[in-house]
């Protein structure tokens, strides 16, 4: 095994270790949270922070491109504001609700995300197939094996 291999390894290794430690942070803060206040973190409480951690997590990776405009962090701070306003309320006033029922809203809130975005910044720009494009040029004079000469190319 190469060295370079190795390095990338320990690297994800250490990077894996990391996110457990965060995990463990943030379960901790929780029961902290739940301890001072009386409040318990029940499933809805858990599935807000998990599914709203990767509703968030996925639109500022898809939009990479925009991270250098202020603008776009002060519309992704706003969304998560409203989101954890309107979800915060929801759980308060009807707090049976269960971890799953996250799914489906995420789902649309994600598209509803997106659209915003696109209204504001403009769709990502793509080049699909572009990455294995060439443009071939020579000067020789010789030909091709279809016989066709180099420099029609």
């Amino acid at each position: 095994m190469s060295q370079s291999a190795i390095g990338k390894i320990a690297r994800r290794s250490l990077f894996y270790i990391e996110l457990a430690l965060a995990a463990l942070a943030v379960i901790g803060l929780l029961v902290a949270i739940s301890v001072h206040t009386g409040t318990a973190f029940t499933g809805g409480w858990i599935g807000l922070i998990g599914y709203t951690s990767l509703l968030f997590w996925v639109t500022i990776g898809k939009s990479r491109e925009h991270w250098h405009r202020p603008m776009f962090w002060l519309t992704i701070v706003s969304l998560l504001g409203v989101h954890l306003l309107v979800f915060i309320a929801v759980l308060r006033s009807y707090p049976q609700w269960q971890m799953i029922w996250f799914l489906p809203i995420v789902v649309v809130e994600a598209g509803l995300f997106w659209a915003v975005l696109d209204a504001l910044f403009g769709p990502p720009k793509k080049s699909v197939g572009a990455e294995n494009v060439f443009d071939v040029f020579t000067k020789s004079a010789g030909k091709a094996l279809d016989g066709t000469n180099y420099t029609d190319w």
